[in-house]
């Protein structure tokens, strides 16, 4: 998963112990981020509705809660890994994520940039409307952040290149996980009264003043 502010990567194996041992076949993960904490209930067999206000969360919980990996059939799997084959070999391309933020900014070095407006472009003239899309998206952004030039957040570069901005990009498969949910993008506060009763609710609001669009504009310009 991406870097992220507030990431419950340590926390959530006790998180689903205690959702597994209330008994719950429903959840809900109001502030869901990055889904880790829906995916969670989702591999302890509850039904879990994942909502926030992000395009990219949105993104992650299609490709890891509404998918079901064991719907994913050979395939499916064999489309999947066709399509990441298609984009990886997609010429470089200097678009819109290269000149924002390679040249004018220093996010990602150039060549990663052009592979990243490739990729992206690709996704959407020839999986606009498939059940990869999300699948791809998520991909896309989990390879981004492992070559960026950040902290992890996004409201400033690193004075020098990083490390890891120096690797090519490269997609991979994404993890998906068994079990179904729901993914609902919106503004928290204003879908809590229109969603349907859950066994269990698990709220993770933001915590400080900075707005999570500033924090991840990247992935949501992706």
């Amino acid at each position: 998963m991406i870097k992220y502010l507030g990431s419950k990567r340590r926390l959530v194996g006790v998180l689903g112990e205690l959702a597994a041992r209330s008994g719950a076949t429903t959840a809900l993960d109001l502030f869901t981020g990055t889904t880790r904490v829906a995916q969670e209930f989702c591999r302890r067999g509850i039904h879990t509705t994942a909502v926030d206000l992000a395009s990219y969360s949105e993104v992650f919980a299609r490709c890891y809660v509404e998918l079901d990996a064991a719907a994913v059939t050979a395939d499916r799997e064999a489309e999947l890994a066709e399509a990441l084959d298609w984009l990886e070999r997609l010429p470089p391309v200097r678009g819109y994520v290269t000149e924002v933020f390679c040249e004018r900014a220093r996010y990602f070095q150039p060549t990663n940039g052009q592979r990243i407006d490739a990729i992206r472009d690709g996704i959407e003239r020839r999986y606009a409307d498939s059940w990869l899309r999300p699948v791809l998206l998520t991909s896309l952004i989990e390879a981004a952040d492992r070559v960026d030039s950040t902290i992890g957040l996004h409201m400033a570069y690193l004075k020098n290149w990083s490390t890891r901005s120096h690797r090519p990009l490269q997609l991979r498969r994404p993890e998906l996980v068994p079990g179904t949910g729901r993914a609902v993008r919106g503004d928290a506060t204003a879908l809590v009264d229109e969603l349907p009763p859950v066994d269990l609710a698990y709220l993770d609001p933001p915590y400080n003043q900075h707005r999570y669009f500033t924090n991840y504009h990247i992935w949501e310009t992706l």
